[in-house]
């Protein structure tokens, strides 16, 4: 006999909900490791108000999804610092004027690569269902010392491939996807967003939904993101979740 699973992998339609039997509820104990990497740079600093308020409302809609999320941040400019490290999303207090100021130049790569390091550490210990990186920049790199490229490169592609992290990447006033894949990135997990305060609160709602779709689905990694049928997910539960899922993927394998 088929089960849910065979359905869903094939793309065949779910059967219909049981009429005696409630929906299942989202699994309580589904846990993500959410690892936001923030651009704090100068050319950042029109942006100022749009990322601290996207921010907030992304943080603060996380908190209340089912299941559990933490939350490693860490903001770079010349030089990164992770100032949250796998904390619960709801204690990451919110970004303000006093804590996000824009300024300097933009070590991104230094900054995944240490948050990758915290992210290896806290995966070996605890074990989390999903593990999700955040890339948010408006610019290039020119200011890491300790990795490069090539090195960023090869740490994203063998995490995806032997961890299942997933990885997504939100570039302002860039090709996202010829910057994302650069960094290893597997493709369909790249947005563009105009470097505008309405762009950023664009790029901030999109990411929200999507992640959102992504704890619902469970799955490690997704197809593809930032597509609609995935986003549809956002706000479903129990059968119509499943049979959104089936769609997704199936949609997904013609493309």
């Amino acid at each position: 006999m088929a089960t849910k699973r065979d359905l869903k992998n094939e793309g065949q339609r779910m059967p219909d909900p049981n009429p005696y039997v409630a929906a299942p509820e989202p699994r309580a104990d589904r846990s993500i490791l959410i690892n936001f990497v923030l651009d704090k740079s100068g050319s950042m600093y029109p942006l100022r108000e749009a990322t601290i308020a996207g921010f907030n409302e992304f943080k603060n809609a996380q908190a209340i999804e089912a299941g559990t999320a933490l939350m490693t941040l860490t903001l770079f400019d010349t030089e990164f610092r992770t100032v949250a490290t796998a904390v619960p999303v709801g204690d990451v207090l919110d970004l303000t004027r006093q804590t996000y100021v824009p300024g300097g130049n933009t070590a991104l790569y230094d900054a995944v690569g240490h948050t990758m390091k915290l992210t290896d550490e806290y995966v070996a210990a605890h074990h989390p269902d999903q593990v999700l990186f955040v890339i948010m920049t408006d610019g290039e790199e020119n200011s890491s010392l300790e990795y490069t490229r090539d090195t960023i490169f090869a740490l994203i592609a063998d995490r995806q491939k032997g961890a299942h992290y997933e990885f997504v990447y939100l570039g302002a006033n860039q090709d996202s996807y010829v910057s994302g894949t650069a960094m290893g990135i597997a493709p369909g997990r790249m947005i563009d967003y105009d470097a505008t305060p309405e762009g950023t609160h664009f790029a901030m709602s999109r990411l929200n939904l999507n992640v959102r779709a992504h704890r619902r689905s469970m799955a490690a990694q997704e197809p593809v993101w930032f597509t609609p049928d995935f986003e549809a997910m956002a706000d479903l539960e129990g059968d119509a979740l499943e049979a959104q899922k089936a769609k997704y993927v199936r949609e997904a394998g013609t493309k």
